[in-house]
């Protein structure tokens, strides 16, 4: 739970709109895109969920990471 001391994904949001944006949304549209276009066109669905969930672990982890490195900059007075 964010509180004063423990910024959220929100207030990381309105500061870094697109940086949040595009490594926190990119790669699941990125993901759902590559689903629908196996889907579309009939081709293997198993490696490209494969590769869609594989988006979906990098979207938390880098999410996670620029989160962290938000945290530290409000710690270190960066703001």
């Amino acid at each position: 739970m964010a509180t004063q001391n423990k910024p959220s994904f929100v207030r990381m949001l309105r500061r870094f709109p697109f940086r949040t944006g595009l490594f926190t949304f990119g790669p699941l549209v990125v993901g759902l895109a590559q689903v629908l276009n196996a889907v579309f066109h009939d081709s293997g669905l198993w490696p490209v969920v494969a590769a869609a969930v594989v988006m979906c672990v990098f979207s938390v982890l880098i999410t996670n990471y620029h989160l962290a490195s938000f945290r530290r900059q409000l710690a270190d007075g960066r703001d």
